[in-house]
């Protein structure tokens, strides 16, 4: 299948999610960070007009699989995303306007699978400065179930604190780590890191970019 558009999107319930589609009429979005897919079902084939806008596609491609996003039922109150393309998602994983080092990045991600819900295996590439790590994280509300590996490094993480900046209500329990952890001063953020973020808080707020909810 070839797909000739796509768009990145910070969707509600859903997390970050690539969006592809071409003008026959197939429709795809991928869950970046469980891997998880949806397809157009077979009978909403169709040409898709040049106006469609990505929140249209997603929407319908919801529809298709019963108004559920990635095998679980959509709450329709909170369904706006913000979509973008290419440019967008290179400025969330380059991190204009973030002081956070790459190095700190990986602290954040090794926080937040010392809660448990998320298993990293971590390669130094060039430390501190390069790294990637495999990424598995448990099916929702399914016991003892996981999902493959994914693989991130740092632009991935920066973009899930982008993602947890956007879906996250500012009433949550983790609000503030958020805000904390985009400061434009590097060194403040490494010290929060260090002494103040918790794993609980480093688990809740990645949650919110994998699965675009508080679990």
């Amino acid at each position: 299948m070839e797909y000739r558009n796509v768009a990145f999107g910070y969707v509600p319930q859903a997390g970050y999610v690539r969006l592809e589609w071409n003008c026959e009429g197939d429709i795809k979005a991928t869950r970046m960070f469980t891997g998880q897919t949806m397809d157009l079902c077979g009978e909403a084939h169709g040409p898709i007009p040049e106006e469609a806008t990505p929140q249209a596609l997603f929407e319908a491609l919801a529809a298709c699989n019963g108004h559920a996003l990635f095998g679980e039922p959509a709450t329709w109150s909170r369904y706006e995303a913000l979509w973008g393309d290419d440019s967008m998602h290179r400025r969330a994983r380059h991190g204009h306007g973030m002081g956070i080092t790459s190095d700190s990045l990986l602290k954040v991600l090794q926080k937040a699978a010392s809660w448990d819900r998320i298993e990293i295996a971590v390669e130094q590439l060039q430390a501190p400065a390069a790294w990637q790590a495999g990424m598995h994280v448990p099916k929702p509300h399914v016991d003892g179930e996981w999902f493959e590996p994914v693989l991130v490094d740092a632009g991935d993480v920066r973009t899930m604190l982008r993602t947890a900046d956007y879906l996250m209500p500012e009433d949550s329990l983790v609000a503030g780590v958020v805000v904390d952890l985009l400061q434009t001063d590097g060194a403040r953020v490494a010290k929060f890191i260090e002494h103040d973020l918790t794993p609980y808080e480093a688990e809740a707020t990645l949650e919110w970019a994998i699965f675009g909810s508080g679990l």
